[in-house]
């Protein structure tokens, strides 16, 4: 049976993008062209478009459709990585009590609109066509690269103890760890992302999407979308 559409799924923490699309081939068909409309960290979870059979031709238009994220960040300590798959170093650092939801929040509206964001170097940008991940675990020096995203939200949901939650809706390239750690930076608070949800890729949903568990019935046929 020939598919070609957009299929979203729920991805669950631990497994890679690529993960998901080779566990589709395996269960249900191995011949299948797959391709994704963008990425999401093994420690992430959240939509990712699976794009079957002619689908695929859309990649470069859905990956650059606006995300948001729903995000845990902890306070007062750091990661290489600037997340929680890193080498953690905890700094001791003492949490300002007087550090409130209001104030976060407009430190924020700072990074609301478009920003140069430096890009991490544990990610998958190249440098020479070796992406920078690979040389950062080498422990090689690199030079510090930025580009420009734009934010069209970002806001604070809480903030309890040594842990900030915040949503944000981001242009297609924002690494999300980045502005995190960047935001609380700009308040003298070391951190790192601890969790991290893809709520939403353009008009595709948590609610609109399968589970991995799908696969092996017909149920995620009800969530594919036609092209």
């Amino acid at each position: 049976m020939r598919m070609d559409k957009i299929l979203p799924v729920n991805k669950p923490v631990g497994m890679t993008s690529y993960d998901v699309i080779r566990m589709f081939k395996r269960v249900v068909h191995p011949d299948y062209k797959i391709g994704h409309g963008g990425t999401l960290d093994p420690f992430a979870d959240g939509v990712l478009l699976l794009l079957l059979g002619h689908a695929t031709k859309k990649m470069g238009e859905l990956s650059m459709l606006p995300k948001t994220y729903r995000a845990v960040a902890k306070l007062g300590a750091r990661s290489d990585t600037l997340d929680v798959t890193g080498k953690l170093e905890i700094r001791r650092q003492t949490i300002d009590v007087s550090l409130t939801k209001e104030k976060i929040q407009a430190a924020a509206n700072k990074f609301v609109g478009e920003i140069e964001q430096t890009v991490p170097n544990y990610s998958a940008a190249k440098i020479d066509g070796v992406p920078r991940y690979k040389l950062a675990r080498r422990g090689e020096t690199m030079r510090e690269k930025s580009k420009k995203i734009v934010i069209h939200t970002l806001v604070i949901e809480s903030i309890k103890d040594d842990r900030v939650v915040f949503t944000t809706t981001v242009s297609s390239g924002t690494y999300i760890r980045q502005l995190s750690y960047d935001l609380l930076k700009s308040l003298g608070i070391e951190s790192y992302l601890e969790k991290l949800t893809r709520e939403r890729i353009g008009e595709f949903d948590l609610s609109r999407c399968c589970q991995i568990t799908d696969f092996s019935s017909s149920k995620y046929l009800d969530k594919a979308v036609q092209i």
